[in-house]
């Protein structure tokens, strides 16, 4: 019997593949959700009858596979704020954007369950669709919600018109914004005003923003530099690289006061702009102007620098990059040879940066799982999968793990190029370690195991695979 891996850890790593429709669980949701409501038995009531444990019948981890099955985008909508009490800790940024992503339609459904609800909802329900549009981008949907809590004289607090500011798209939205907030008598707080400086910039308003941070002292906000970096970044997003480099020389003089110095930050967003538009000179000129304020580079701002130039081919002026910031002593040697690394295989310069890993290991510079997750990627992509399987192997001979979506792509491509003995050692080793292998890739790696012959490997993957079925409601 082919030996089975942790249900714990095959729960999180390979459930991929939404609940079939007729799981018992979402046959009676659609049951309840599909009849006809009653004014003795709203929804959430029938919800709750049906399913009194939401938090155990419906984790949270599967609601984004779940939601677009239901009958029609408002009834998800109604589903979701039943599922998520107000009495339940919010949910992390990384599931609100997964539910965003999966909620349909939320620019109809939302406007929609607001005129449909004669009474006011729960404020963390509020809090909660104007999280969840946010990080859909639908302003239409904030802009509804803020205006269905107007209705009912309720104040939204600074945290819902950060949400709504951060799903604005115009200059004209974040102008919206500011009246509700004016008109109900709430003052901005540093985060939304950065969020609509940059939110104006971008859309080509500089004055708008500007006047922005003039009103500052009046919301009993200091402006900093943190406020004019957002400028400069939305000046960098509109395009406007002459204007973003006057506001830096702006910043870095007297008359906007101490706290308005540019940071690392700052000059990262220069430098990201400047090589996006071609002009490597000058990006190259910004760690002179940071030597000579004392502001020291950091694995981010090296990484965007070395990236532009490497974007040019510039490769000489990456190395001289990377070695005067390993001479000044500010980022390690491995940091920066690895970030050289990884933008040589993104920008396609396959030999400069098979070269580079090879001197790397020669002299003893560990690859960081990133880019050696990296290399074998760009390896596989060019079909190159018997180099990458020798790679791999003696990044695991240093120490250095890759990610698990490595495994299964370059599994597969073995097995599809017929390279037999090396798909099924890898394949051995994935399933000793229990190596996450998407549900669809392992199903083809399945298929052609077998036509090797190699039965009892194919079953191994077979059995990972469908426990992780079973599971995955």
């Amino acid at each position: 019997m082919p030996p089975r891996a942790s249900p714990l850890l095959l729960r999180r790593r390979l459930s991929t593949r939404p609940p079939r429709r007729d799981h018992p669980k979402l046959a009676a949701l659609l049951g309840v959700l599909t009849s006809p409501p009653t004014s003795s038995t709203p929804l959430p009531l029938a919800l709750s009858r049906a399913f009194p444990s939401p938090s155990d019948a419906f984790p949270l981890r599967t609601l984004p596979r779940l939601l677009p099955l239901l009958p029609s985008p408002l009834l998800s909508l109604r589903f979701l704020l039943w599922r998520l009490i107000p009495s339940s800790p919010p949910p992390s940024t990384h599931a609100l954007s997964s539910l965003a992503t999966s909620l349909p339609d939320l620019s109809s459904s939302v406007p929609l369950l607001l005129s449909s609800s004669p009474q006011p909802l729960p404020l963390p329900h509020y809090a909660l669709l104007l999280s969840i549009s946010a990080h859909a981008g639908v302003f239409p949907a904030s802009l509804a919600v803020l205006r269905h809590m107007r209705s009912f004289g309720l104040v939204p607090d600074a945290a819902c018109f950060h949400h709504a500011l951060r799903a604005a798209g115009s200059a004209s939205d974040v102008s919206a914004v500011l009246e509700i907030m004016a008109g109900s008598g709430a003052s901005p707080t540093v985060p939304a005003i950065v969020t609509a400086v940059h939110k104006l910039a971008a859309a080509g308003s500089f004055e708008s923003a500007r006047r922005l941070i003039d009103k500052m002292p009046e919301f009993g906000c200091v402006p900093n530099a943190v406020v004019y970096t957002a400028m400069l970044d939305g000046m960098c997003s509109y395009g406007d690289v002459d204007d973003a480099v006057r506001l830096i020389e702006e910043m870095e003089g007297s008359g906007l006061g101490a706290k308005c110095a540019p940071n690392i930050v700052t000059y990262t967003c220069l430098v990201k702009c400047l090589c996006g538009n071609g002009r490597v000179a000058e990006a190259l000129g910004v760690l002179d102007r940071m030597a000579g304020r004392g502001v020291v580079p950091n694995r981010v701002f090296v990484r965007t620098l070395v990236q532009g130039i490497c974007t040019e081919r510039r490769v000489a002026e990456a190395y001289g990059v990377v070695e005067r910031v390993v001479g000044d002593g500010g980022i390690s040697s491995g940091q920066c040879y690895n970030v050289l690394l990884i933008c040589l295989w993104r920008v396609g310069m396959t030999a400069e940066a098979e070269g580079l890993a090879q001197r790397m290991m020669k002299k003893g510079v560990q690859l960081t799982p990133v880019a050696g997750s990296s290399m074998v990627r760009e390896l596989c992509a060019r079909k190159r999968f018997l180099d990458a399987c020798h790679w791999l192997g003696i990044m695991e001979e240093n120490g250095v793990l890759c990610d698990s979506d490595v495994y299964g792509t370059l599994l597969l491509g073995l097995s599809e190029e017929g390279h037999v003995h090396e798909a099924a050692a890898l394949g051995r080793k994935v399933v000793e370690r229990e190596i996450h292998i998407e549900a669809s890739c392992a199903e083809r790696i399945v298929e052609l195991l077998k036509q090797y012959g190699d039965e009892e490997l194919a079953s191994h993957l077979l059995g990972l695979k469908q426990d992780a079925e079973v599971l995955s409601f």
